[in-house]
């Protein structure tokens, strides 16, 4: 079952990533509720590890009301996850379960994307692309 969802992600890589794509590298999916991160890492032979972190990232009205803290609580669960291969790049998804009146702002999806990249090199993981989506959409910063 892994395998196919790794595939799945891995399909969804952007064009311009064609040539690590060819390397299959280590899949980060992350599912972001309030003041929860729980991270599956997904490798290119089916077997994927599961981590979780709690943090005080959340309000009432916000995913993310602490940037800081969250992009603490993300590379506290990054770290949970091995090195991989030769310092090899990996590409992440990250997916708010939580229900919210409006969905997801533009700068909401930015805040998780730059939160992510802060984290990674916090964790000292390379993260050469993310995507964020809403409920299992994919979400666009050109909303």
């Amino acid at each position: 079952m892994s395998l196919s969802i790794y595939q799945s992600h891995l399909d969804n890589i952007p064009k311009q990533y064609k040539f690590l794509k060819l390397l299959r590298p280590p899949i980060y999916v992350i599912e972001l509720s309030n003041n929860q991160l729980i991270g599956v890492c997904y490798y290119k032979d089916g077997s994927s590890k599961r981590h979780q972190v709690k943090a005080d990232f959340s309000n009432r009205r916000l995913v993310i009301a602490d940037f800081n803290k969250f992009s603490k609580a993300l590379a506290d669960l990054l770290i949970k996850f091995p090195r991989h291969f030769l310092w090899m790049s990996v590409m992440a998804s990250t997916n708010v379960t939580e229900t919210l009146v409006d969905g997801l702002t533009s700068i909401e999806v930015k805040v998780i994307t730059e939160a992510f990249f802060v984290a990674s090199a916090q964790a000292k993981r390379r993260v050469l692309h993310t995507t964020v989506s809403y409920q299992g959409k994919i979400v666009s910063l050109n909303k």
